[in-house]
């Protein structure tokens, strides 16, 4: 990483600095002779945040993602303990591939606002996007997410989200049918979004999938008429309902949700009923899961909790629609209010 430098965050002023850090990474190249960095940019990441760190998490986060999706990244953090209403700085995020002697760098921009200043960063974030590439925004600012957010916070969102060709939120810590709700008005906007919750379920999903994947199956999903979601937690969380959604939703599958203690928060276990078989994929312990059928297999697979850039690196992959996701999401909806 290369040092930063902190500029008014006015978008003519950070442009400027980010000229200049390029002009002094170049001056590695003719101390070597020959091109020593290469600059890498497929997209703008955008990522607002309230977390008290003021963005550090955020910012390792985006240099994690960088080798998998080298971006511009844009850190606003928003904090009333910001010494001013608006200030940037930026910096390179720079790697070398092993065996390589050419260093791969991606820009970063990191800027600070004071809660009352953020609804006025928008003008100064769209000059800032690369031109002709996706702009991602996610959105790691809990307030702004809350039922109880304030009109600065609701504005300062709306103002990232219009320049926003994907929005990427975590609704894992908000009530499901407030988040449902949220995310089905931003859809009925025609914006492009994604949630995290759902995107932690690929270690769920992708074992349940393989299973009626092979075409040699007799037994295919269609005749399961039954799901069971086994929870952790009073009530169940949005990945628990999406999990339901994703499986009951095609054939309109019953849904019975039960309250267990297990291992984290959410899913236990999952069980689909026919009336030739049964299977249960459970949590079994805290690092593996277990797959049992009645047809007499079983397997095991291991359990690690994606951490932020591991499930980022996954959602980035995806900049159109998500299908599933999508039906997935319509038929949660409906559990929601059915358990209201």
């Amino acid at each position: 990483m290369s040092s930063a430098v902190i500029f008014p965050a006015q978008p003519e002023q950070i442009l400027k600095g980010l000229g200049k850090l390029w002009t002094s990474l170049g001056e590695e190249e003719k101390q070597h002779g020959k091109p020593t960095v290469l600059r890498a940019c497929a997209m703008t990441l955008i990522v607002a945040t309230d977390e008290a760190d003021r963005g550090f998490c955020a910012s390792q986060t985006i240099s994690e993602l960088m080798r998998e999706h080298p971006s511009r990244g844009i850190v606003l953090s928003v904090s009333d303990r910001a010494e001013k209403s608006l200030e940037a700085r930026v910096l390179a995020q720079c790697w070398k591939p092993f065996g390589k002697a050419q260093q791969i760098c991606c820009e970063q921009i990191e800027i600070t606002a004071r809660p009352e200043s953020w609804p006025n960063v928008g003008p100064t974030l769209i000059g800032l996007t690369a031109a002709d590439l996706p702009v991602i925004f996610w959105c790691r600012h809990q307030g702004a997410l809350n039922a109880s957010a304030t009109d600065d916070q609701k504005a300062g969102l709306e103002a990232v989200m219009n320049i926003a060709t994907k929005m990427i939120v975590d609704t894992s810590s908000l009530d499901p049918q407030w988040a449902f709700d949220l995310l089905a008005r931003w859809q009925a906007q025609g914006r492009l979004v994604a949630d995290l919750e759902w995107t932690r379920l690929t270690v769920w999903r992708e074992p349940l999938a393989h299973i009626f994947d092979n075409t040699a199956r007799v037994n295919n999903f269609s005749k399961f008429h039954t799901v069971e979601i086994a929870h952790t937690g009073e009530y169940p969380a949005p990945s628990v309902l999406y999990v339901a959604g994703w499986l009951s939703g095609p054939y309109r599958a019953h849904v019975k949700f039960n309250k267990e203690e297990g291992y984290g928060a959410g899913i236990h276990r999952i069980t689909l009923r026919s009336d030739a078989e049964t299977i249960e994929f459970e949590r079994s312990s805290p690092d593996c899961m277990t797959l049992r059928s009645t047809n007499g297999r079983e397997r095991k697979y291991s359990y690690e909790e994606a951490g932020p850039a591991a499930l980022m690196t996954e959602e980035l992959s995806v900049l159109g629609p998500d299908a599933a996701f999508s039906a997935a999401f319509r038929r949660a909806q409906e559990l929601v209010r059915e358990l209201r």
